[in-house]
């Protein structure tokens, strides 16, 4: 796998091995760890294949502005 386009290395990533090995119980403890009091998480909201996928969590990386300069989408 590609590191994303700001650096990270997708494969140590907590929510992208949650979501291409499909585990759901895993994404509903990431959706409970990252909500704040400001900003609630549902498990749907942990899924993500890499920035460089055509999939999209808007409420995770949809305002990344380092992804939409790299897809040319600014």
């Amino acid at each position: 796998m590609k590191p994303a386009y700001c650096g990270l290395n997708c494969d140590e990533c907590p929510v992208y091995l949650a979501s291409v090995s499909r585990d759901t119980e895993k994404q509903a403890e990431l959706a409970h760890q990252y909500s704040t009091d400001t900003c609630t998480f549902a498990a749907e909201d942990m899924f993500c294949l890499g920035c460089r996928s055509d999939s999209l969590s808007e409420k995770m990386c949809g305002d990344c502005d380092i992804r939409k300069k790299e897809m040319g989408n600014e």
